[in-house]
């Protein structure tokens, strides 16, 4: 298990006065050693880049992400084979509290968060973006189609049970989280091959303005800044996570959703065959 602070995880560290996080590693190689978890999004996983390296064949490339947006810290599992476990049942997205446990395959960690002190100073933010902060949509660029996330933490990628599926080879299953950091819309790129773009520029993480154009694969989604709140967080009884992005325009088959959302790839006369025959059955 390797634990070091890696440049290539780029998200930057969180500033005051959020909550500050560490791991304990309860079982496991290097059990009683304790990790610092100071930035904005932690990384656990097999790949070079996570913050937390665990060399085994049962741990994906990139397995679990603790979000820490400034105020709350939730655990994200991204789409994993063998799951990741809080307090020993299988979760997707749950917030986290002091004293809870995860466990990746032989590894068990115990969660610690310090909440800061609240004084008169708590509403400053790390940096400054117009507008104010607001809730967060992406409009797909070549349908027009506008998804907007269902949560705080949005997993973007090729893997069917991402919040936006993006059906191209070219995008990893996991491939970015749409986030907030200190209530603003940020984007970060899951330590993949082909990169994600903002504006043209490839980035790891980036705070996100309306009209910004993001790039994943061959898909370009414009930014949109649609209300002045933002998405109610889970509760913290670890119930099951909210439903994962909510289609503003008409809804559609998933999987002709899935499909579609890229426009010329080869799926795309793919999934019009799959029209034509639904069509063709529905008039017998």
């Amino acid at each position: 298990m390797n634990t070091d602070d890696r440049p290539t995880a780029a998200a930057p560290p969180v500033a005051d006065p959020g909550p500050t996080v560490q791991l304990i590693v309860q079982k496991g190689p290097l059990a009683g050693s304790t990790i610092p978890c100071r930035r904005v999004i932690t990384l656990l996983g097999s790949r070079e880049g996570c913050k937390v390296v665990l060399q085994h064949r049962r741990i994906a490339p990139v397995h679990t992400a603790l979000v820490n947006d400034g105020s709350h810290v939730v655990a994200v599992d991204l789409l994993t084979p063998t799951g990741t476990l809080l307090n020993g049942l299988r979760m997707q997205y749950e917030p986290l509290a002091s004293g809870d446990l995860l466990t990746l395959d032989q590894w068990e960690f115990r969660v610690e968060i310090q909440q800061p002190e609240r004084s008169g100073d708590a509403d400053v933010h790390p940096f400054d973006l117009e507008p104010t902060p607001n809730l967060v949509a992406l409009e797909h660029m070549a349908s027009g189609r506008v998804l907007q996330p269902g949560r705080d933490v949005c997993i973007i990628g090729r893997r069917n049970g991402c919040d936006i599926t993006v059906a191209d080879p070219s995008v990893s299953r996991a491939h970015a989280l749409l986030v907030t950091y200190f209530g603003y819309p940020a984007i970060f790129d899951l330590l993949t091959t082909q990169g994600t773009q903002v504006n043209g520029s490839v980035v790891r993480f980036q705070t996100l303005k309306d009209n910004d154009l993001i790039t994943i694969g061959e898909s370009e989604f414009r930014v949109r800044l649609v209300g002045s709140t933002v998405t109610e967080r889970a509760s913290k009884n670890h119930k099951v996570a909210q439903p994962p992005a909510a289609r503003v325009s008409e809804p559609r088959q998933a999987d002709l959703v899935d499909i579609h959302t890229v426009e010329g790839s080869e799926r795309w006369s793919v999934a019009e065959s799959l029209e034509k025959l639904e069509k063709a059955g529905g008039k017998r």
